[in-house]
């Protein structure tokens, strides 16, 4: 009886051992705040300073979290000829932005910035069209889908571009924004799959990325076949094309007789490269990854006729 009793405890002990560990691994999973403002710096490409995420929200699920939070960085504006602005580029990291076009597009949208370009009163001429910090507020919870004024949508700052020549005045705009953010807990750790902002429908990131770059893949090819026309051109009056392993040099011979526009880096703001010979020439993007020789390598390669 005593053993029996001792073999009881020992299993009841076992059990509770168990069930204490299970319950401190449950803790332990759950997503913290350092742990959510960490993986929302790393968004969908983003590289963001720890200070420029402030989260309002966690909850944890499990292995997935839901994470509300205000997000900051820099819009760049742009206005056409008739004085109407919209949002031109996101910054997703130290001297990296990313087209809003391309985005929406991957999205399968439009941006409309109609509604925010009426003067604003009782300013006149060119001050009334600026950037105001209202009109930003306005372009911004357009483009997120917030209705303003609202917490959601905070301008720090605005400022003009001081480039008198520039053929589209441009503005800096730095902001926060409010994100909805599902996570998920695998074997890399935290990392965010999906997003919502304002009264948009949650989008998975994943595919938001992929649209982006099949877009910048189709540009690419797009650059490439300008770029070899030029090229072509040049062979046909030189008898060679530009023979050189420099694509800078080469777009320096092509411009601006053969090529009227500058061709210098690719959609992911790498410098293209370019191997050629008085017969042939080679023209390549490094793709997503920037890097040489592998798979989402963009080529073109030609020989002359």
């Amino acid at each position: 009886m005593g053993a029996l009793k001792m073999g009881t405890k020992l299993a009841l002990l076992a059990c509770s051992c168990f069930l204490v560990a299970a319950t401190c691994a449950e803790v332990r999973a759950d997503l913290s705040q350092s742990q959510a403002r960490k993986a929302l710096t790393r968004v969908a490409g983003f590289e963001l300073k720890s200070n420029a995420v402030r989260v309002k929200s966690v909850s944890t699920n499990g292995s997935s979290a839901s994470v509300t939070a205000d997000i900051r960085t820099a819009f760049r504006f742009q206005a056409d000829k008739e004085g109407r602005w919209r949002v031109a580029d996101v910054r997703t990291g130290q001297d990296s932005w990313e087209d809003i076009s391309l985005i929406a597009a991957a999205l399968g949208g439009t941006i409309d910035s109609s509604g925010c370009n009426a003067p604003d009163p009782p300013l006149k001429g060119k001050s009334a069209t600026n950037p105001s910090v209202k009109r930003a507020r306005c372009l911004l919870g357009n483009l997120f889908g917030i209705d303003v004024p609202s917490d959601a949508v905070r301008i720090q700052e605005v400022t003009l571009s001081p480039i008198p020549l520039a053929t589209e005045p441009s503005a800096l705009v730095v902001a926060w924004v409010r994100v909805d953010v599902q996570l998920l807990n695998d074997k890399s750790g935290w990392h965010a799959v999906q997003l919502r902002t304002g009264n948009r429908d949650w989008v998975k990131l994943e595919n938001v990325v992929a649209g982006v770059n099949q877009r910048k893949q189709e540009r690419a090819r797009a650059d490439m076949a300008v770029m070899a026309t030029a090229l072509e051109k040049f062979h046909k009056e030189r008898g060679s094309y530009v023979v050189s392993d420099s694509h800078a040099i080469a777009i320096d011979f092509l411009n601006p007789r053969y090529l009227a526009q500058i061709i210098r880096v690719d959609p992911w703001r790498r410098p293209y490269k370019y191997q050629g010979d008085q017969n042939t020439f080679t023209l390549r993007s490094l793709g997503p990854d920037g890097k040489a020789a592998t798979p989402d390598d963009i080529e073109l390669t030609q020989s002359a006729r």
